[in-house]
């Protein structure tokens, strides 16, 4: 600390360091802060405490001289510059788990729970009604046999398989996840901290409105002020051309297509010059008329720019700039091409005008100028810095995107809560909040002061009224997105810069956006490939399927693996041989089941998805419905099997043949019940049954497998099963059919309770 460094246009700061001088200096710091613009520096002492963003005075290391030149002193070096600051932020921010990864664990713990518990009373019961310890070898295998059965050991396979493909179709909308449980809790948001720029915004200053003293166009008019109706605009057509003369921004490949075109410069001179050539106003044809002779280049201390120009006619003068500068120099205004006096009611007219813009949240400047007969004057001075002719504004933003509004309608009906974090001014987050329908009242919005001033549990509880927060710090980021998740939320933030990193690490849903810097795209957990805030709701709207779909894998598995524990017991108890030998039970976990819970993974998301509110943190994966179908189906249709067991076994003897129709039966009952429960929300005959081909792939694969392991010899063997005949199929094809309707009644019951509960709520 204490060196002294110097630095000009396109040098990278290496340490955080206080100006000592500077000329036309301006830094690019939107790593560090957020903002797109360039800031304006200079060595004037600050005499309070300021956000990052408004420490003019101070240059950062991370971020990049635009134009300019200086000298600066060294006060901070490494970890103590402000983005080393950060990157102990994020080292001290640690990684919670995913909702579906507790929700998981949960399941896991009471699954193993159960079977542990299950098997023992297989083992204990079998002992004591089956022939005591002669048949000790038998029951354990038979324990073991059902404890793989009871536990669903394709879930982990599924979950995978499911969560990959899930990555695939988030790709498709235009988001790259790069964690893999991150697929499925995008499905949990419900929050999204977005930023403004570049997100809900293009991220492009843009010229949007002119405004002189006879005209108020907007972009789309603007384009129009050079038709053959000149005379109409003829105001802003003059302030138009003066803002394209006095520039020095340049477009590159005027003579290539729209989506090709190249600027380069200031953000304000470029999108004056792409407003021009939208116009029919390039700046390469208007300077072949308007040659410049003199310049006064623009600086942050005059917050102007002047251009002496020779015309055919004669010699103008340009300028354009700060308003309340442009303003001392004007004498004159116009008004539909006449030059009027400016007399004080006239400018307080100019002034409240501009003060509209501004608090829409606009950029505004203002052009003049000053007309010379004649040809002689080779230079300015200051002696032309006078009665000028002032002929209006200019008005720049950064235009919202044109799916924001909807996108926000969208996320809004599926319960989720847009809050705009931005390093901008209140004012200007206000603005544009209100333009995209955020809310934005007074008592809605927090800046940096505010959240400096309250602590933690204080902002817990205001933070539930919040909507934006502007003139944020990278510190401001990470306790906004504590507070949320310590209300129970699951949150999204949006990032960019070096400064989002902390908050993206401890966010549920770190996503950065593909513009943004390496640092965030490598801390987070999904890449905007276009950077929209709809790619994020429609990556919300793909986890939410995502999830539905880890509802139905771990719905079929339960269901069925419970039924084969539910008739293994109850054999058992009632002094029977046991309904099912080992190798089959695996063979039905292993074969029939694997490949069609895996093809569930390729069901697409219901339409309805997005009208749900988001699923509590903490709440269980299984439901109440869920719950329900896998007792009653369990129940219910092992009361049936073991019928069907128990008559054949009396009426025949033949345990080969009694064991066949049990072993069949498990297989029908997955290959059948799993259509029904392909849409929880929706009743079996308003699915589409040919939607998702590779379910109806894994089911042939199943039916095919199932009747190998009857009819085919070596299998027979394997799995001691005997030929069955038709009327024993047209039996167990009817009990495949009982179980969908098992399923069937239980979705309908539920359905009906959900719509009472719509109407009372409307």
């Amino acid at each position: 600390m204490g060196d002294i460094i110097l630095f000009e246009a396109g040098e990278k700061i290496q340490a955080d360091a206080r100006i000592m001088e500077s000329v036309d200096l301006k830094l690019d710091e939107s790593a560090l802060t957020g903002e797109s613009e360039s800031i304006k520096k200079n060595n004037k002492k600050i005499k309070k405490t300021l956000a990052i963003a408004d420490r003019n005075n101070m240059i950062y290391r991370g971020t990049t001289v635009v134009s300019g030149r200086g000298r600066a002193v060294v006060v901070a070096v490494g970890k103590d510059t402000e983005i080393g600051k950060i990157a102990s932020l994020v080292k001290s921010t640690k990684d919670d788990r995913t909702p579906l990864q507790i929700q998981l664990t949960k399941l896991a713990r009471i699954i193993s729970a159960v079977v542990l518990f299950i098997c023992v009373i297989i083992f204990v019961t079998g002992l004591f009604f089956d022939g005591g310890l002669d048949h000790w070898a038998e029951l354990f295998e038979t324990a073991v046999a059902v404890a793989v059965a009871a536990i669903p050991e394709g879930m982990a396979i599924s979950l995978t398989v499911i969560l990959a493909i899930g990555m695939q179709f988030i790709l498709k909308r235009r988001a790259l996840v790069r964690k893999l449980v991150a697929t499925e809790t995008l499905g949990s948001v419900s929050v999204i901290c977005t930023d403004k720029t570049g997100t809900l915004t293009e991220g492009k200053m843009r010229l949007t409105q002119i405004f002189t003293a006879s005209q108020d166009l907007d972009f789309e008019e603007i384009k129009l002020v050079n038709q053959s109706r000149k005379e109409k605009y003829i105001d802003s057509l003059l302030a138009l051309k003066i803002a394209i003369i006095a520039n020095d921004g340049i477009h590159e490949n005027p003579e290539a297509s729209e989506k090709d075109w190249n600027f380069v410069g200031d953000t304000t001179d470029t999108a004056i010059l792409y407003a021009g050539m939208k116009a029919g106003l390039g700046k390469d044809i208007l300077e072949k008329s308007f040659v410049r002779l003199d310049e006064i280049p623009f600086d942050s201390k005059k917050k102007y720019m002047a251009t002496l120009n020779s015309l055919p006619h004669g010699q103008e003068l340009y300028l354009k700039g700060a308003s309340e500068k442009i303003y001392k120099m004007c004498g004159f205004y116009e008004e539909n091409g006449e030059q009027k006096k400016m007399t004080k009611k006239q400018l307080e007219f100019f002034k409240n005008q501009e003060n509209e813009m501004t608090q829409k949240g606009l950029r505004v400047i203002a052009v003049a100028y000053k007309n010379y007969t004649n040809k002689n004057k080779k230079s300015i001075n200051s002696k032309d810095l006078k009665n000028l002719t002032f002929i209006g504004f200019l008005a720049f933003s950064d235009p919202l995107r044109p799916d924001v509004k909807e996108t926000l309608e969208i996320a809004s009906k599926a319960g989720i809560r847009t809050v705009m974090i931005t390093g901008d001014h209140v004012r200007t987050a206000q603005a544009i909040a209100s333009d995209i329908g955020i809310p934005c009242k007074d008592s809605q919005i927090f800046d940096g002061e505010k959240l400096e001033a309250i602590n933690d549990e204080d902002l817990r509880l205001q933070i539930k009224n919040i909507y934006v927060f502007a003139r944020v710090e990278p510190k401001h980021k990470i306790r906004i997105v504590n507070a949320f998740q310590a209300n129970g939320e699951v949150v999204a933030m949006t990032g960019d810069g070096v400064n989002d990193a902390p908050a993206l690490k401890g966010a549920d849903i770190g996503v950065a956006l593909g513009s943004g810097t390496d640092v965030a795209k490598e801390i987070s957990d999904m890449v905007l490939l276009d950077d929209k805030y709809s790619t994020i709701v429609s990556a919300v709207e793909e986890g939410r399927g995502i999830y539905q779909n880890i509802k139905k894998i771990i719905l079929y598995l339960l269901a069925g693996s419970f039924s084969e524990v539910i008739l293994i017991l109850g054999s058992i108890v009632a002094g029977l041989p046991l309904a099912a030998l080992p190798a089959q039970i695996l063979w039905v976990n292993l074969i029939e089941d694997t490949f069609p819970n895996i093809a569930l993974a390729f069901d697409k998301g219901e339409k309805e998805n997005m009208l749900d509110k988001p699923r509590v943190r903490n709440e269980s994966i299984i439901d109440n419905e869920m719950r329900l179908m896998i007792i009653m189906k369990s129940i219910l249709a092992n009361v049936v099997l073991f019928g069907i067991f128990y008559y054949f076994w009396k009426t025949t003897g033949d345990i080969k043949l009694t064991r066949t129709l049990v072993f069949t039966g498990f297989a029908i009952d997955s290959l059948f019940f799993i259509f029904s429960i392909r849409s929880l929300r929706h009743m079996i005959w308003h699915t589409h049954p040919l939607e998702n081909k590779k379910l109806l792939g894994a089911v042939g694969f199943g039916w095919v497998m199932l009747v190998l392991a009857i009819y085919l010899p070596p299998l027979q063997a394997l799995l001691r099963t005997v030929a069955l005949s038709w009327h024993h199929w047209l039996i167990m094809i009817s009990f495949g059919l009982f179980n969908i309707v098992i399923i069937e009644t239980i979705k309908a019951i539920f359905l009906v309770e959900n719509r009472r509960a719509v109407s009372y709520k409307h």
